[in-house]
Parts: structure tokens; C-alpha cells; sequence
């Protein structure tokens, strides 16, 4: 009897949660955090796009979990002096395919702070590439606000994100995400 009733409960429990399925586009303007290295290194600021699915679940009435699985296209460029030939520079694109798991606190019923981690994975990383290898672990910050309409959503998002944050010649963005999803 206590099993049935453990039962119904999570089942009612389920039927209240919301649950937020969302296509996600952004742009970034991007650096390369290059520490550790001997000799004069710069960056020029690029741009990187992003697109995607996200998954947000609501755990309670204002804290939920965000995950999903985002590509992203970073365009990089690297200037570093090489003795006796002057000025060099070297440009690449750093492609990600990134597995977020964030957490969100909504607060005056549309703004939202939201923060954690993402599995990322570097596609097209060789030795000659702009930066060292950006798989690893990722971490983001960001604030933004999300309208529901019914069962219809939008939202932006303003972030700041370190990838590979514990490896050297980190890629680091900062840019807006946009969305549109259903809610159930």
C-alpha cells in the first residue's frame, strides 16, 4: 500500500513538473586566453555562430536544470613574433559540439541567472590548429529573459563561457543565445 501510494505520488509530481523543449541560435564574439607561452602572442577577436536543442526541466517554482546539445563554429586568429621573420599570424575555425548541464534560478517571473558546465568536444582539431585541443570540460555563466505564451516560449541570453578552462590556449566567448520552444 505505501509502494502505491510512493507511485501516485511521483506520478502526480511528474504531471506538475514543466518540462521545455527550445531551438537555440547565437553569435559570439570570441578570444583565446594564451597563457604559458614564451615570446609576444596576441589575438584578434573573431566571431563564432551556434545553434542547437536545449532541454530545461523545472524542479521546483523557480530552479531548473538545463542540458541539450549545441554546435558551434568559432572563427580564431593567432599573432605571434618568431625571431628574424617578424610578424606572423595563423587563422582557424574551432568547431565544438558541446553537452551542457546547467542550472537556472528564475526570479521576477521572467528574468533568469543560469550557470554550469558543458562536456565539450573539438571536431577538427589537428597539431596545426590555431589553438591547442578545446575538448574538455566548459563553463558558463549568462542572465537572461524568457517569455512564455501558452505553450510557446522565447528567450535571450546573454553568456560568458571558458572552454577547456583547465587546458592552455583556452577559447573563450562572450554572446547572446536566442531560443523559441513548447512547453509540456
Amino acid at each position: 500500500m505505501i509502494l502505491s501510494a510512493l507511485c501516485l505520488l511521483s506520478i502526480q509530481a511528474f504531471s506538475q513538473s514543466k518540462n521545455n523543449i527550445s531551438v537555440v541560435y547565437g553569435f559570439a564574439s570570441n578570444t583565446i586566453d594564451i597563457h604559458g607561452a614564451i615570446g609576444d602572442y596576441g589575438y584578434a577577436n573573431k566571431s563564432g555562430i551556434m545553434y542547437g536543442l536545449s532541454y530545461t526541466r523545472d524542479l521546483a517554482k523557480s530552479f531548473s536544470i538545463e542540458t541539450g546539445l549545441i554546435y558551434a563554429n568559432h572563427q580564431a586568429e593567432v599573432h605571434y613574433i618568431v625571431g628574424g621573420l617578424g610578424e606572423q599570424k595563423r587563422s582557424g575555425e574551432i568547431h565544438l559540439i558541446s553537452v551542457p548541464l546547467y542550472a537556472r534560478y528564475t526570479f521576477l517571473k521572467y528574468l533568469f541567472l543560469q550557470g554550469g558546465f558543458s562536456l565539450d568536444h573539438q571536431t577538427n582539431y589537428t597539431r596545426e590548429s590555431v589553438a591547442n585541443d578545446q575538448s574538455g570540460l566548459g563553463l558558463e555563466f549568462g542572465v537572461g529573459g524568457k517569455i512564455n505564451l501558452g505553450q510557446f516560449s522565447v528567450f535571450a541570453n546573454p553568456y560568458f563561457c571558458n572552454h577547456n578552462f583547465s587546458g592552455t590556449n583556452n577559447l573563450m566567448e562572450t554572446g547572446v543565445k536566442f531560443g523559441a520552444g513548447f512547453n509540456f
